[in-house]
């Protein structure tokens, strides 16, 4: 999750997206600059919070309900944090947590379809004025 090497970056973009990029193609370089850039500032931090998120107990998890409406986007073949996640998310955020679930996507649903990612994000912000008819 915290990548220190080309290598180790690879495998990282090949987890998060569903459909295969051509990162191979990537100079190694490219990589381990982009790793040490997002990933050597504050390490030890962003290692007890991957911690938290992805080992954390359940009976443990927190998260206050929200009394807005929140919606939570989630790659249906996410392989960072698993589907299963997504509805434990939405479930602890409350009743007003709208979840959906973009088809053939990964961790990056933003990337693989951007198209359908602000699709639903408009839906969600700008909802279909109510008819007064």
């Amino acid at each position: 999750m915290l990548p220190s090497s080309p290598e180790r970056m690879r495998r990282l973009l090949d987890l998060a997206y569903h459909r295969p990029r051509r990162f191979s193609f990537t100079p190694s370089f490219v990589l381990r600059d982009l790793a040490q850039y997002l990933y050597t500032d504050r390490i030890e931090e962003k290692k007890e919070l991957i911690k938290g998120i992805t080992l954390g107990d359940i009976d443990k998890f927190q998260l206050t309900p929200l009394p807005q409406e929140v919606l939570v986007l989630w790659g249906e073949h996410d392989q960072i944090f698993p589907i299963e996640k997504a509805f434990k998310v939405a479930r602890k955020l409350g009743a007003n947590a709208r979840l959906e679930i973009l088809k053939n996507t990964g961790h990056m649903p933003q990337e693989e379809d951007s198209k359908k990612f602000n699709e639903a994000l408009l839906n969600f912000l700008l909802p279909a004025p109510n008819s007064s008819l």
